[in-house]
């Protein structure tokens, strides 16, 4: 693509909320099929050519709906970059409790939330349209919510690594605030590294990715009596 990555943005856009909470699955509506058919068909061509060089014109051929279909759901390209956005994030986050919700442990739902987090980057490219410079439109109103997100992100973080200390998983002495921010910091490096062009360590395979879950949360582990 070509433009230059925007890194604050970024982190901000992986550290979106992961709401722990089961999602109820209901058939949608015709109306509200082809509103996701437009995300979809956009998402796409904001990953391929970025904010700018996309047309809604474009969009609606795609999609396979008029021009005016489009803008009956969204007013205007900006809007539709929004909706792609919290689109895109509301799949990753349902992405992440499904994951949570089949782990038996707490330890396995850290690895979880790491493998399914890293895994589901790489098959992201509309991240790297989103945090260009050239895509400042498409984060309009969004600081605000990500610093919301950031937040709430952390207190489900430390409320995982609370419990597990609870349950005798984890080490009882493990301070679960530092171990959160820590966690946090360490997966937006790793999504910087996975979404980087040419990174000077490739870590990027499925070996990787399973041993770095292995290796975080072996250092939360509780120590078993020899």
């Amino acid at each position: 693509m070509g433009d230059e990555i925007d890194t604050e943005s970024l982190i901000r856009l992986v550290s979106a909320p992961m709401s722990l909470a089961p999602r109820i699955d209901a058939r949608p509506s015709r109306t509200e099929q082809r509103r996701l058919r437009i995300l979809e068909v956009a998402a796409q061509c904001f990953a391929k050519q970025g904010f700018a060089r996309t047309r809604i014109e474009e969009v609606a051929a795609a999609a396979g709906v008029s021009r005016a279909l489009v803008y009956n759901h969204f007013r205007s390209k900006e809007e539709l970059a929004r909706a792609v956005q919290e689109h895109m994030l509301e799949e990753w986050s349902a992405a992440v409790d499904r994951a949570l919700a089949d782990a038996p442990t707490c330890s396995d739902a850290l690895a979880a939330w790491l493998r399914v987090n890293l895994a589901d980057t790489r098959r992201r490219p509309l991240l790297l349209a989103m945090a260009s410079e050239h895509a400042t439109a498409m984060r309009v109103g969004f600081e605000e919510s990500a610093r919301r997100a950031m937040a709430e992100w952390r207190e489900k973080l430390v409320a995982l690594l609370a419990q597990g200390v609870a349950r005798g998983e984890f080490r009882a002495d493990l301070d679960v605030e530092s171990t959160a921010e820590v966690l946090r910091a360490m997966q937006v490096g790793l999504i910087q590294h996975l979404l980087s062009a040419s990174p000077f360590v490739d870590v990027s395979s499925e070996r990787h990715l399973r041993a770095a879950a292995e290796l975080l949360v072996a250092g939360l582990r509780r120590a078993r009596p020899a």
